[in-house]
């Protein structure tokens, strides 16, 4: 059975300093990327299995996919960083039974009623709520964008939330 080293929301997925960053300070045998539209285009699949450090396997699943491998034997053996682009369906994996007890958010991008939190990291109210439903469900949830930079608890995150959309 395998372990989650790191679950990552990130929209960009596999993407230069950060996620070499994250891969130095994360012990994983292999990257694991769940998002429904890339594991259906087998080409940017590839481009993302190619984006990734040299030795180190990419294996992409929908979200469905990847709850039954999960339910399966946890994905196998190894220790996983799992990167997902949204809020949304780290929920949804969670709430089909996919063993995410950590969820680290790293990157979601901007974009018209998105309220900045930190660099790199918007939320909107959909976003702040089912981050706190994660909570709710057993899953310790922070801010994280680089190793360098502390980590915002999810509290904080949501305060910074309620004080600007004001």
């Amino acid at each position: 059975m395998a372990e989650i080293s790191l679950f990552r929301i990130d929209f960009r997925l596999i993407h230069g300093q950060v996620i070499v960053k994250w891969l130095k300070q994360t012990p994983t045998d292999r990257i694991v990327i769940i998002d429904d539209q890339l594991a259906k285009d087998d080409f940017m699949a590839d481009i993302y299995r190619m984006s990734a450090p040299p030795g180190m396997k990419v294996e992409v699943y929908s979200r469905e996919a990847a709850v039954a491998a999960w339910k399966k034997d946890q994905m196998g053996r190894g220790r996983l960083f799992v990167l997902v682009k949204t809020v949304h369906t780290t929920l949804a994996l969670k709430q089909e039974g996919f063993g995410i007890r950590e969820v680290q958010v790293g990157g979601l991008g901007g974009d018209s009623g998105r309220v900045t939190i930190c660099p790199g990291v918007t939320l909107d109210e959909r976003d702040a709520g089912e981050l706190q439903e994660l909570e709710k469900l057993g899953c310790s949830v922070y801010l994280h964008v680089v190793p360098a930079e502390p980590r915002l608890e999810l509290r904080e995150a949501i305060e910074r939330f309620a004080t600007k959309k004001k």
